[in-house]
């Protein structure tokens, strides 16, 4: 009787243990087990643009931060960083926490361009791609009055060698590459002024300071339908809509294209899912009718993506703005710029 109630006692001492065990594992398994980024955003998000405020990416920047409590339930802001030809802001994102709440809203020129002129603090990888977000041509504008016709400006610069000057927003930038294209086209010389934003440069083509600059976005369309910019050519395959009385360089004889994208990036690192959630969210904003009719109402056009078709877009055009900066004379010209 004593060992059939000793073996008893044994048997319930097992199964409890056993149940305590069984409890405490499968409540462990749960919690590690249950996807990260669930219940993200939890408090604010920041995001970060890497250049001044006023500027055609900041105000896509803004637009967006309007958009997101609606989608995400928590509110986005906007932190201007600019500097560095862009790279100053893009590095502090590419060093901060992967968590999903500091991002980055830029160009194509600090990720995929700048690290071939320059040691950066980052490479183009340690920036997760998350949402393509819009793509935008750029026009050749100058101070209303100075010159009246794209011909003007070059008959200008053949006669009085070395007198243009351009500004550009991010020195070796996109914007700067195609300048150079265009002034070797046109057979003239002009010197390069870097500036931090669009504003900038605008306001110094409306100082007098320099002579043009080639803009895109909504700094392009407001000064120009305030008459104080006029836009000589439109570095698009046609003419747009907007901008139906500006000819595209095509048409004056320069073989000049220039379509610069815009998206968000977060930290390498970053919880699969929260990016997965990044991508939709945004995605969804886009399409929105208000967000849509408002971004090309500023000279902005939408083509969502998923986070693979846009990583493969920023390898893709890591590799071939390296060949372009690497083999053709304006992308030397660029370089030696830079270095000075």
């Amino acid at each position: 009787m004593m060992r059939f109630k000793t073996n008893c006692i044994l048997v319930l001492a097992i199964l409890s243990l056993s149940a305590l065990f069984l409890g405490c594992s499968s409540g462990a398994s749960k919690e590690a087990g249950q996807e990260p980024g669930l219940d993200y955003p939890e408090k604010q998000v920041q995001i970060t643009v890497p250049v001044a405020a006023g500027g055609g990416d900041d105000t896509v920047a803004r637009l967006l931060a309007q958009h997101t409590q609606k989608v995400f339930g928590q509110p986005f802001f906007v932190v201007n960083r600019p500097g560095g030809a862009q790279t100053i802001g893009t590095a502090e994102v590419a060093k901060s926490t992967p968590d999903g709440y500091t991002l980055l809203s830029c160009p194509l020129g600090s990720i995929v361009l700048q690290g071939y002129y320059q040691d950066l603090p980052y490479a183009y990888t340690d920036l997760e791609p998350i949402a393509y977000v819009i793509e935008r041509y750029f026009g050749l504008i100058v101070k209303n009055g100075k010159f009246n016709t794209l011909e003007d400006l070059v008959k200008y610069g053949k006669e009085n060698p070395g007198k243009l000057k351009y500004g550009t927003i991010a020195v070796g930038g996109l914007p700067h590459l195609k300048t150079e294209e265009f002034l070797m086209q046109a057979g003239i010389e002009a010197s390069g002024i870097g500036f931090s934003g669009t504003s900038e440069a605008i306001a110094a083509i409306l100082g007098g300071h320099i002579d043009f600059a080639l803009v895109g976005g909504a700094p392009l369309l407001t000064y120009q339908e305030s008459g104080d910019t006029l836009t000589l050519a439109m570095a698009s395959p046609e003419r747009l809509s907007s901008l139906p009385e500006t000819p595209t360089f095509q048409e004056q004889g320069y073989a000049i294209e220039l379509n610069v994208w815009s998206g968000i990036f977060a930290p390498k690192g970053i919880p699969e899912p929260i990016a997965d959630k990044l991508n939709e969210g945004i995605n969804t904003i886009l399409k929105d009718p208000a967000f849509a009719e408002k971004a090309q109402s500023t000279g902005e056009e939408l083509s969502p993506m998923s986070r693979k078709e846009f990583k493969e877009l920023v390898q893709k055009d890591y590799e071939r703005l390296g060949k372009i900066v690497a083999e053709t004379p304006a992308g030397e010209k660029v370089k030696a710029m830079m270095k000075k």
